[in-house]
């Protein structure tokens, strides 16, 4: 095999080994940190949220204080409203499923029992031992824990039409 090829000059001149490594170091640095500024900023923000947060719940642990028995059904639902929005302004959503097909919360709700109850076509949650906790980024922080309503089994069911 015969080389046949000449020695043709360069149209500009190489950058020095030592100056690509400079370079890339300088690339390198400037990448990290606009990263660290980025994660600076966001600690930032969710500090502020937290901060909000704990003045919205103070504020209503401070409301609690003055709850009787007396004046309990006029003071609560406010409270309860103030700390729902309190939530949502930190960025998270409180899930309450009472009322609500099991077929919709399964993904994010665990059973902890369940009773047969007659005229049902499927399971429903019947009451919510421990809400779920959804962050508007939406990451499912706490998994809601529920206790079933379930249609009566196809047994029972046709006793009851005997």
């Amino acid at each position: 095999m015969r080389i046949d090829e000449r020695e043709r000059p360069l149209g500009a001149r190489p950058e020095p080994p030592q100056g690509v490594v400079w370079r890339l170091l300088r690339e390198k640095a400037q990448a990290g940190g606009a990263a660290a500024e980025e994660t600076r900023r966001q600690v930032e923000e969710h500090k502020t949220a937290l901060a909000h947060l704990a003045q919205d719940v103070a504020g209503v642990l401070h409301g609690l204080h003055g709850v009787t028995a007396a004046n309990a059904a006029d003071v609560l639902p406010s409270l309860t409203h103030r700390l729902a929005r309190a939530l949502e302004a930190a960025g998270a959503r409180y899930l309450d499923p009472v009322g609500t097909p099991y077929e919709e919360v399964q993904t994010w709700a665990d059973v902890e029992g369940s009773e047969q109850v007659a005229g049902l076509e499927r399971a429903m949650v019947a009451e919510t031992l421990r809400p779920g906790v959804l962050m508007a980024d939406g990451k499912l922080t706490q998994r809601a824990r529920v206790y079933l309503a379930v249609p009566a089994a196809a047994d029972d069911r046709q006793e009851e039409q005997e």
